[in-house]
């Protein structure tokens, strides 16, 4: 994908066609109206959010309409032809709840695994009737060995079976029968909305497959209409234990050349054949799912004129090549230095050449509902933009938020939605996002390191849990040290395999590095070897050495964008036509200033991410520092000759600190409750205030100032501060490592005038040139949603609810709300003046 210069000054004042964020909006089966609708879409379309995602979940409350019923199917078609009067993007999930499944599911279609069954038998059986333990239990074959359950045999003889097992002697002795069954799963339709429940479908099967589009997903596109929607979705697979197909014997004869059944025991019994049936077993399911489930999905979307969007990953087994018949490549998982879906997602899209990439965002932000603040939802957006993702789909707004009181909760993480009490900024958030994801969106993304993924090694063995899913399994080679490794050197990467570098081209890359414990290919060494690719072999497997190592390996390798702290300032960097865009973000806990450098003799211009104005430009090969404070992010521009094209057209923020007069501003406030106006001294934070009423979530703070002569006035509210203390959250939940001087977030207003808003690094605002005499300040500080908005809202049913519906969730995280949050203005602000 081309891009300029001149295309990145046309995002940074606005112009981000479809690179807005999305966000997926839960639809929860018993609060759905044409109210809602309008209300939801209208807050969205407020708040510069670019579409939905629409996600059909479990009932919060009794009645309501039946998913799939006319009522329910009518009210998709009234949310599509909504988002599309209001230039909204709609994305429709092809089923509901998770992984795909339902009533029409029987056991001849719904998800199997093998499962295996040791019997030992005394000298003279010679038969056995087969009885199904449990309904839907079918016989898949058994052997027979000599010895006993402690003595396990050496060989194995495939026994004869029919309505009866028959067991050969093997010499009079004691036996041990080997019997294979293929079992229902049981596994059902996760967090079902009412009229989805039932078993998960058989993912390997075409028959299952097509009976899944044919009564679920076509009524729910009849319904949308499918001019009006862009893309059908699928989220990442969650089919659990499911790795047989009542097809696989036949299937795997066919593609693999040899029979089956005869080896099937190898799989429960560890020997010589075992890596070889287990990677030829792999293998073949991993062709079905892809040919019967991803392949036919795409198909269908196809046929009716829309993309297909998907997360290829999880259970069944598949590989990053799973993405190939997908058009809209989507990952998940906040961290720039660890290993996450996003660099699977990102790695299979700079193979295919797919863009944008998406990335279902915030899936854990601060934990639980309303927990989250607008620089929590910033920060984690970065940790994935700099993993390569260009395009975000948050996770995700419940439907009729926007209504206010009384609307459910999702049961999991942020509810991002206009009942926030900080919404107020919620534009500049997502319009400033949209920004950067448009700029990210041009050009190719450079990534120039390798690392090879041991597939070979993946399909043979297995450790721990989920052996099926490959995306965990490489973690045994390529973990979240490996990443941090690579990535703190400020270079790149992508994780390859023989399939991605066929397609995608050896050459991209300037180093190839092997996990130890792998073996590359011939296929690869081939590919690598004509394109100049380096090679290198690693020998440790963890540790200070692995580091060591991965370090010695692109020692000399220059970065597209060097920092002065590495470890801590993520980069990533999208060539243009004859000139390279980068987002560089410092994630430490405390502000930095840091020296840039280019690979050349560029010139460097640096807009700040979410305003897209310019904050300097750098001629010829000097260094240029920039102070950012946590989690702030800048856009750097790199050109030859005199700068970018258009670039002075940009508006130039002036200085965050004026040069001149400081005073803090301690005294002398007031603030405005809803119980009344008081004096108060600041810091304030309204959880130590007895005075401040428990669910109050705005509070407006006044002071006056008198000027002696005109200046330019900054108001600074200092550095994020890392708390001594940590409170307690899930383990993937992002949550800025550092607390904002304001909580959540503040608008200030001068003479009654607003001058901005301050909820992320600098948290400073300027406030113009002001006249000589009194002039009036007021920060109005709206906390997070904790205090009022969660009390107000379901996130949990009523034992009424529980008894029509069962339990399909738990809300996650609840009991800690309240852990550690801090409302007010937490630092005592400095007035700056500058008489220039």
């Amino acid at each position: 994908m081309s891009g300029t210069m001149q295309e990145v000054v046309e995002a940074l004042r606005g112009e981000t066609g479809d690179a807005a964020p999305l966000m997926r909006w839960w639809w929860f089966s018993t609060h759905v109206s044409e109210a809602a609708i309008d209300a939801d879409l209208d807050a969205m379309l407020a708040a510069g959010i670019g579409g939905v995602e629409l996600a059909f979940v479990y009932p919060v409350d009794e009645g309501g309409p039946r998913f799939g019923d006319p009522e329910f199917l009518s009210l998709v078609g009234f949310a599509a032809r909504g988002a599309r009067r209001r230039g909204l993007r709609f994305d429709l999930t092809l089923g509901a709840g998770w992984p795909f499944g339902g009533p029409y599911v029987d056991a001849s279609t719904a998800a199997r695994g093998l499962h295996w069954e040791r019997i030992e038998l005394a000298p003279g059986a010679t038969e056995l009737v087969f009885r199904p333990s449990f309904e839907g239990d079918a016989l898949v074959s058994a052997y027979v060995g000599a010895g006993s359950i402690q003595e396990l045999p050496a060989e194995w003889v495939l026994a004869e079976c029919g309505e009866r097992i028959h067991v050969p002697a093997l010499g009079g002795g004691p036996r041990v029968l080997l019997v294979a069954v293929s079992r229902l799963t049981g596994q059902n339709v996760k967090r079902a909305p009412r009229g989805a429940e039932g078993l998960v479908l058989d993912h390997y099967s075409a028959v299952a497959v097509q009976a899944h589009l044919e009564a679920v997903a076509t009524p729910l596109l009849a319904a949308a209409g499918a001019t009006r929607v862009h893309a059908g979705f699928c989220d990442s697979f969650e089919v659990y234990e499911s790795d047989w197909t009542t097809e696989l014997p036949r299937e795997f004869l066919a593609r693999r050349g040899y029979d089956l059944l005869p080896e099937l025991w190898r799989l429960e019994i560890d020997g010589d054949g075992t890596a070889r049936v287990r990677t030829d077993v792999m293998t073949t399911l991993r062709e079905l799912f892809e040919e019967h489930f991803v392949q036919a999905f795409g198909d269908w979307a196809h046929g009716h004129g829309l993309l297909f969007r998907a997360q290829c990953y999880g259970e069944p087994p598949m590989l990053m090549s799973s993405y190939r018949d997908v058009d809209l490549i989507e990952g998940e998982g906040w961290g720039w230095r660890r290993w996450t879906k996003n660099a699977w997602a990102v790695s299979a899209a700079g193979a295919y050449g797919r863009s944008p990439v998406s990335s279902e965002t915030w899936t854990w932000v601060h934990s639980p509902s309303f927990r989250a603040g607008p620089a929590d939802l910033l920060g984690e957006a970065y940790e994935h933009l700099l993993s390569g993702v260009n395009l975000l789909v948050g996770h995700g707004w419940p439907l009729g938020g926007a209504l206010g009181h009384g609307q459910p909760v999702f049961y999991a993480s942020g509810a991002l939605d206009s009942r926030n009490p900080w919404w107020p900024v919620a534009r500049e958030l997502f319009s400033g996002l949209a920004r950067v994801s448009a700029v990210l969106q041009l050009g190719e993304r450079t990534a120039q390191v390798a690392i090879y993924h041991p597939v070979a090694e993946l399909l043979a063995s297995a450790e721990g849990e989920r052996p099926f899913d490959l995306w965990r399994q490489t973690r045994r080679y390529v973990d979240d040290e490996f990443v941090s490794a690579v990535r703190t050197t400020g270079l790149d990467y992508d994780l390859v395999d023989d399939a991605l570098l066929e397609v995608g081209g050896a050459d991209r890359f300037e180093v190839l590095l092997v996990p130890a414990g792998c073996a590359l290919s011939a296929a690869a060494a081939q590919l690598l070897s004509s394109a100049g690719v380096r090679v290198v072999h690693l020998a440790a497997s963890r540790g200070q050495e692995r580091r060591a190592e991965i370090r010695a390996a692109v020692h000399g390798m220059v970065p597209p964008l060097a920092t002065s702290a590495p470890d801590t300032v993520g980069v990533t960097t999208r060539q243009l036509d004859g000139s390279r865009i980068s987002l560089l973000v410092n994630t430490g806990e405390r502000s930095a200033n840091v020296v840039l450098r280019a690979c050349d003799d560029s010139t460097l211009t640096v807009w700040d991410a979410v305003s897209g104005r310019r904050r300097a430009v750098v001629r010829d090969d000097a260094n240029r520092t920039v102070r950012l404070g946590s989690y702030e992010a800048v856009l750097v521009g790199q050109t030859q000759g005199e700068g970018p094209v258009g670039v002075d057209e940009l508006e130039t923020t002036g200085p965050v600190l004026g040069h001149g007069h400081e005073e803090p501003l301690a005294a002398d406030w007031f603030v405005r409750t809803s119980s009344g106006r008081r004096p108060v001294t600041l810091p304030h934070t309204w959880e130590d205030d007895p005075e401040v009423p428990h669910d109050d979530e705005q509070l407006a703070y006044e002071t006056t100032v008198e000027l002696e002569r005109p200046a330019s006035a900054a108001l600074d509210f200092g550095d994020a501060s890392v708390p001594e203390v940590r409170a307690e959250r899930r383990e993937n939940s992002f949550a800025l490592p550092a607390d904002p001087p304001v909580g959540a977030a503040a608008s200030v207003e001068v003479d009654g005038l607003p001058v901005g808003s301050v909820w992320r690094a600098p948290y400073s605002v300027q406030l113009g040139r002001l006249a000589e005499g009194r002039h009036t300040i007021t920060v109005t500080v709206s906390s997070l949603g904790v205090r009022g908005a969660a009390a107000r809202a379901i996130d949990g049913t009523s034992p009424a609810a529980r008894a029509a519906n069962g339990v399909r969730f738990r809300v996650q995280d609840g009991s800690r709300r309240r852990d550690g949050v801090r409302s007010g203005i937490l630092r005592v602000p400095t007035l700056r003046l500058s008489a220039d």
